[in-house]
């Protein structure tokens, strides 16, 4: 079993002049792989390559990291894959030179099991004391910098608590630490924008479309969470999962984020 390529090649180094390494300069993809296949593929590959764009990174052809996920993911299913692209390895300094191609980095690894049945009976979150900084010029980009949300996982170690709910520096709701969040009104399911910072999951935007009638992205404020009817988090990797609680907020686990769910098992 191959378990991570380096420019296609067998290996788990990378000089410690990278970029990435060095100035976090890059951007990744982490990737469901179920049966053989990689879920919500175009939808991960789309998101890459405006990164790169906004990043003047070339983007590496389809094709070759489609073949790179099969190769590590070859008899390891589920699991989950995680492709780093970096501008490579350069000269101390922030001055980052044209490359013609980036550093890539693609690796399987164990599949993230929740605990229990989380997807039927919900998850408690918390809000996190940690605000994020606004950045739209970062906006969206899932870069390889993540110190805030390392450090805002950092508050709790309550393991009945699988969630932390990032603010702004506004109290605008942005999202959880490791997925983005909804949340409903009757039937109407709103989502944060993220034009100023947050990372627009690739789960995220196949919700906004497949309900599009009905979602809406929005600024959503601290007093509107103990408002909602329900709320719900979504990622790649884990799927829709309802939360129950909020640190002292409750919420039912409704017909909308039952709803979801349902479209999501169906796709």
């Amino acid at each position: 079993m191959i378990a991570c390529l380096v420019d296609g090649e067998i290996s788990e180094h990378i000089s410690a002049g990278d970029r990435g390494l060095q100035y976090g300069d890059g951007l990744y993809e982490t990737i469901a792989v179920i049966d053989g296949q990689p879920r919500f593929w175009q939808g991960h590959m789309d998101r890459l390559s405006a990164g790169c764009e906004r990043l003047d990174l070339p983007m590496v052809p389809q094709a070759v990291l489609l073949r790179e996920v099969q190769t590590v993911s070859a008899g390891c299913s589920p699991c989950m894959v995680k492709i780093i692209l970096t501008r490579g390895e350069t000269r101390i300094g922030y001055r980052a030179r044209p490359v013609a191609e980036p550093v890539r980095v693609v690796s399987s690894h164990e599949w993230p099991r929740l605990e229990g049945d989380s997807v039927m009976t919900g998850v408690r979150a918390r809000m996190c004391t940690l605000r994020l900084g606004i950045q739209p010029e970062l906006a969206g980009m899932n870069h390889l910098n993540r110190l805030e949300q390392i450090r805002a996982r950092a508050e709790w170690n309550d393991e009945t608590i699988h969630e932390g709910v990032l603010l702004d520096r506004e109290d605008h709701v942005v999202s959880a630490i490791r997925s983005n969040i909804f949340v409903v009104f009757g039937h109407r399911i709103l989502t944060p924008r993220l034009d100023r910072c947050g990372i627009r999951g690739v789960m995220r935007a196949a919700i906004l479309a497949a309900f599009r009638e009905r979602c809406e992205q929005r600024r959503v404020m601290l007093d509107m969470l103990p408002e909602a009817d329900e709320v719900f988090l979504c990622n790649a990797l884990h799927g829709v999962l309802p939360v129950t609680h909020i640190d002292h907020w409750e919420y039912a686990i409704g017909p909308v984020t039952r709803e979801v769910q349902e479209w999501l098992a169906k796709s």
